[in-house]
């Protein structure tokens, strides 16, 4: 699974998904990111598949506010 996104400004630039500023989730398999680009500053957000490495922090983090974020069969 891709873990990042190219700044839409620099287009050079990749951004990782785990070093999000901030997530929004808004199923249980996607959210919206929002990093900011270290190259040209652009603040970049994107509805983005949760990548695997974040779905355990995600999955308690739900847990722990109650989030009922369902469960995929």
């Amino acid at each position: 699974m891709d873990v990042s996104l190219r700044c839409p400004r620099c287009s050079g630039t990749e951004l990782d998904l785990c070093s999000y500023e901030s997530m929004i989730v808004l199923s249980v398999t996607h959210a919206l990111f929002t990093m900011n680009c270290p190259n040209c500053g652009a603040r970049v957000s994107a509805v983005r598949p949760i990548p695997v490495q974040l779905q355990e922090e995600v999955r308690y983090a739900a847990i722990e506010v109650g989030a009922g974020m369902g469960r995929v069969n």
